[in-house]
C-alpha cells in the first residue's frame, strides 16, 4: 500500500483535533482519553517530550482556572471553586487532545515530510499573492535549526552544507479516503 500524501495525514490530524475538542463533557474526557492511549502507544517518546515541555502550562492552567474562578468552594480544596475545576479540566483536556494530535503528526511524519504536507496545504495563499514556497523553506530551516540543536551540534559547517529538499508525493486513493474522512470528522464537529 501507497504511503499517504503528507497534506492528508495533516488534515486528518487537524480533523481529529477540531472533532475531539468541539465536544463537552464525558465525551470530551472520553475521546481525549481514548486519543492520549493512542498516542501513548504509538508516539510515546513524542508525547512524553510535548507533555514534559508544557507541565508548567498545564499547572498554570490548573491554578488560574481552579483557583481564580469564582463559584462554589469546595470544602476539602481551600480556595477552589467547583465550577472553577471543571473549567481547569476542561481546558486541560483540549490542551492534552492538542499536544496528543501533535505527538501523532510528529510520528508519524518526518520533518522533511511535515514541511512538504504544509506547502501542499498552504496552496490556496498563491491567491492571496502570498509564496507558499517561502513559508515551506523557513518551516524547513526552524526544523533543521531545532534537529541541529537536539542532536547538540553547533558545527556552522555542518548548518552550511544542509541542502533543502521536500520528497516529491502523488495524491492517490488513500488520500482521497483520508479526505473523505477528515471532511467527515470536521462536518460532524460543526454540526454538533
Amino acid at each position: 500500500m501507497k504511503r499517504p500524501h503528507p497534506a492528508s495525514l495533516i488534515l486528518l490530524g487537524l480533523a481529529v483535533l477540531l472533532a475531539a475538542s468541539s465536544r463537552d463533557g464525558m465525551v470530551l474526557f472520553l475521546g481525549g482519553l481514548g486519543l492520549v492511549l493512542v498516542a501513548l502507544l504509538a508516539a510515546t517518546s513524542h508525547l512524553r517530550l510535548l507533555l514534559r515541555r508544557s507541565c508548567w502550562l498545564l499547572l498554570t492552567m490548573l491554578v488560574m482556572f481552579g483557583w481564580l474562578t469564582p463559584g462554589t468552594p469546595l470544602p476539602g480544596v481551600p480556595g477552589a471553586s467547583q465550577e472553577g475545576l471543571l473549567l481547569a479540566a476542561d481546558n486541560l483536556a483540549r490542551l492534552i487532545i492538542a499536544l496528543s494530535t501533535v505527538a501523532l503528526l510528529l510520528r508519524a511524519l518526518p520533518p522533511p515530510e511535515l514541511v512538504a504536507g504544509m506547502r501542499s496545504l498552504l496552496a490556496p495563499l498563491a491567491l492571496l499573492n502570498i509564496s507558499r514556497d517561502r513559508i515551506a523553506v523557513r518551516l524547513a530551516l526552524t526544523l533543521n535549526e531545532v534537529e541541529i540543536s537536539r542532536k547538540g551540534q553547533s558545527s556552522e559547517s555542518q548548518r552550511a552544507a544542509t541542502t533543502l529538499t521536500l520528497p516529491a508525493s502523488v495524491f492517490g486513493v488513500t488520500d482521497f479516503v483520508l479526505g473523505a474522512l477528515a471532511g467527515a470528522l470536521m462536518l460532524g464537529a460543526w454540526l454538533a
